[in-house]
């Protein structure tokens, strides 16, 4: 077992410890044992109870991520082509990201009525922005010095962005990633509170309806494996990337 494991399990370890203090301090009427959470937890896998639920979620932050990263990647690579143009935009769309948007739930519902739409247009609007940024940040740190040779050089837009942009922004690109993934399950977590018959975030609230504490502590500490997961994915697939941007001639395997 290697020091990185060991110490991921040391940690899991002493917030279990905690978690159980906390329990015994405070009751289970704020704060659910671990052990009857665990139980509920492999319960709701038994029964097949966890699949509806993670369907709804996963299938909403699917689609605000993918539409709120293609959005938030391709603008500020059509805007780059002109500092006039993004001089006049970029202010505007930082200036959007002080908006509450889940305050803008309420006129969501008016405009999309109950259902997926509102959650994931609070989905992609979250993703959108925190890819921008990332994405702007990446083409600000392009070494221009390079894309000025590759045209001297002959090459086309198409080969610029494959063979130089892309890498020169993998790690912002990777940065982004790691970050709004997170964001997007998150939003819709808490959309689901509000607009949603089905989801972890309505599981969650449902708990707290109903008092059942047990049930919101599952239902967090599903959302906390639901993430976990993503980032170990995240991860794996950004060391491969790194792999293979290091190896001799850059050849993907």
């Amino acid at each position: 077992m290697n020091q990185i494991a060991l110490g991921r399990i040391l940690v899991a370890a002493l917030l279990l410890l905690g978690w159980e203090v906390a329990h015994r301090m405070l009751g289970t009427t704020y704060v659910a044992a671990p052990g009857a959470v665990a139980g509920r937890v492999v319960a709701m896998f038994s029964s097949g109870e966890i699949w509806e639920h993670l369907y709804s979620t996963l299938l909403v932050a699917a689609v605000g991520f993918l539409l709120g990263w293609l959005a938030g990647f391709a603008l500020p690579v059509l805007l780059s082509r002109s500092r006039r143009l993004m001089a006049a935009v970029e202010p505007f769309v930082i200036g959007a990201m002080g908006i509450p948007l889940f305050a803008l739930i309420p006129l969501l519902i008016l405009w999309f009525g109950i259902g997926m739409s509102p959650r994931v247009v609070i989905v992609t609007s979250m993703v959108f922005f925190m890819v921008f940024i990332t994405t702007l940040s990446g083409l600000r740190a392009l070494d221009r010095r390079l894309v000025d040779m590759g045209r001297v050089l002959g090459a086309t837009d198409w080969q610029l962005t494959m063979r130089i942009r892309r890498h020169a922004m993998r790690p912002f690109l990777f940065a982004g990633l790691k970050l709004s993934v997170p964001r997007a399950i998150s939003a819709t977590i808490v959309s689901e509170f509000l607009v949603a018959e089905s989801g972890l975030g309505y599981y969650i609230e449902h708990g707290r309806q109903t008092a059942d504490t047990v049930g919101v502590f599952a239902g967090i500490v599903l959302v906390v494996m639901l993430v976990a997961g993503c980032d170990l994915v995240l991860s794996a697939w950004e060391r491969r990337a790194a792999r293979w941007q290091a190896a001799p001639g850059g050849v993907e395997p």
